[in-house]
């Protein structure tokens, strides 16, 4: 049972690049338009590679993951997106939408019944022959893929074409890298903290993460140190090497699915972890997984609440 549970944690975690299990109670406040509309037809490539031409600007979307539906909003489209997966959690206007299942639960013939002008999908929750069939009824499939900062602001520049907002698009990726330059400049005289992010808690088998994960660029644009950055993606650990890496800071994702109702507290507890530093200085916090795994414009929001949690 352990094990099924585990599980469970670990696709959440992974699948918060197609879809998130946590709200969040802000709301993103749609930007105002003051620029003209891009012209159209635009022809691009989308992150599969393939060649896409938009004739003319789409009024009926459908996005079917959480950090697309969260980009377009912040572009000002949110009208103009007619479903959404049911991952989708924000901004709260989400709420009001139609919400479709994704992966192999999506219904196509339910999708073709809403007219949409364009369907917009992650590259690796994409079937082929959902997105065959989509094609074959005459809607454009656009497929996106972002698991770095760059691609994050490629994607972001890419939606921006499809919808006519060039420029929002642009002053968006521009505010998202000034951010990020605004944080390293400010946390650059700070003494390093280590960092472990629990993933999995201790009665289900601790994993972490590391390389190629949103949340390790996220800790290196903070100044602080993941002290499992030498693994890739995410992975089992041990709590003996929790132990002797010692880590300052401890953030802990942990999700209603593990039935723990204080997950802080839960760590805080533990017998062998008193002496950690993480632990004697009470530094054990919570981490928004939606925040620091959606490739879009929270990634930067994670940035700025980890640094007050850590620092401040």
């Amino acid at each position: 049972m352990k094990r099924l549970i585990l599980l469970f944690i670990i696709l959440s975690l992974v699948f918060t690049f197609i879809g998130c299990e946590k709200a969040d109670n802000n709301i993103v406040s749609e930007p105002e338009n003051t620029s003209v509309e891009s012209e159209f037809p635009v022809t691009f490539a989308d992150s599969s590679g393939k060649e896409i031409t938009i004739e003319g600007k789409p009024r009926r979307i459908i996005t079917l993951t959480p950090s697309n539906t969260e980009i377009l909003y912040e572009l000002g489209e949110g009208d103009n997106i007619i479903a959404v997966s049911e991952y989708c959690n924000y901004p709260e206007d989400t709420s009001e939408k139609q919400k479709l299942p994704t992966g192999e639960q999506l219904n196509i013939e339910n999708v073709i019944g809403l007219n949409p002008d364009i369907v917009i999908l992650a590259r690796m929750s994409a079937m082929e022959d959902q997105t065959n069939r989509l094609i074959e009824a005459g809607i454009e499939v656009i497929t996106t893929e972002a698991n770095t900062l760059e691609q994050t602001y490629e994607v972001i520049k890419m939606l921006g074409r499809v919808t006519g907002k060039d420029e929002e698009a642009q002053a968006l990726v521009d505010r998202m890298k000034k951010g990020f330059s605004d944080i390293r400049e400010k946390v650059k005289d700070k003494s390093q903290v280590s960092i472990y992010v629990e993933v999995s808690p201790l009665e289900y088998g601790l994993w972490s993460c590391g390389r190629n994960t949103f949340i390790q660029e996220l800790i290196d644009i903070i100044g602080a140190k993941n002290i499992f950055e030498d693994i890739d993606g995410w992975s089992a650990v041990s709590e003996e090497q929790v132990i002797s890496r010692n880590p300052d800071v401890i953030l802990t994702t942990a999700s209603t699915l593990t039935g723990i109702e204080d997950p802080v507290g839960e760590i805080m507890g533990r017998a062998n972890w008193k002496n950690i530093n993480a632990v004697k200085e009470n530094k054990v916090l919570m981490l928004d997984m939606d925040m620091a795994t959606r490739p879009g414009p929270r990634l930067l929001d994670c940035a700025e609440e980890l640094v007050k949690a850590i620092y401040e």
